[in-house]
């Protein structure tokens, strides 16, 4: 199933600007931990991260995040957040479930809703953890989740590795590459180990979710 171009239709909506916010935060270094989590929260957060673009967002706090806290703070900030956001809106779609339809944007958008209800009954606990990886499909699918009855145990279950390797893919290669530009002293082999890591965790996911979705 392939629900990218009506996905698309969202980027007629005015996009969440947050060039002041990088701005904002280089002045206030100390407020960037909180940009991580802000960030990560609203990508995950069913409704929000339809029409906010958090991943680019996060992409670029962790590039600041480089100069001020270390790389296992970034990464368990943004695990942390997004596995909470996850759990919010699989109670969200819980609560909802029989009236979740009449939900701005689903009221809207309709065809999100079922989508995302499509893609869950068909692939179920696999397309929930690849899911976490696609964007059209990312922030529909906890709370689709829990508009089903998913049960929880197993919710969770999937969530917590689902949201690590997340954070992972997207505030590692951000946090170095920028980290590369700024520090003479980065160790580079190391890096660029890690950042191999990473890439090529994320191109074993994407092979998974075309093999089997």
């Amino acid at each position: 199933m392939n629900i990218l171009p009506k996905y698309l239709c969202f980027q007629r909506l005015k996009m969440f600007e947050f060039n002041e916010i990088i701005i904002w935060l280089e002045d206030n270094p100390q407020w960037i931990g909180l940009g991580i989590i802000g960030a990560s929260f609203v990508e995950s957060f069913a409704l929000i991260g339809i029409i906010i673009p958090g991943v680019v967002l996060l992409a670029l706090i962790s590039g600041l995040a480089s100069s001020s806290i270390s790389i296992y703070e970034v990464v368990l900030l943004a695990y942390v957040s997004s596995f909470l956001s996850d759990i919010a809106s699989f109670f969200l779609g819980y609560s909802f479930r029989n009236s979740l339809k009449n939900v701005w944007p689903f009221t809207k958008y309709p065809h999100f809703l079922e989508n995302g209800q499509a893609f869950f009954r068909k692939y179920g606990m696999v397309g929930l953890f690849v899911g976490k990886f696609i964007g059209p499909i990312r922030p529909l699918l906890p709370i689709t989740a829990g508009s089903l009855n998913m049960n929880i145990n197993k919710f969770v279950l999937v969530e917590i590795l689902s949201c690590f390797l997340w954070a992972l893919v997207y505030t590692v290669p951000g946090y170095y590459a920028a980290q590369a530009l700024i520090s003479d002293n980065i160790n580079l082999i190391n890096s660029i180990w890690i950042l191999v890591g990473v890439v090529v965790l994320f191109m074993l996911i994407r092979y998974f979710s075309k093999k089997y979705l």
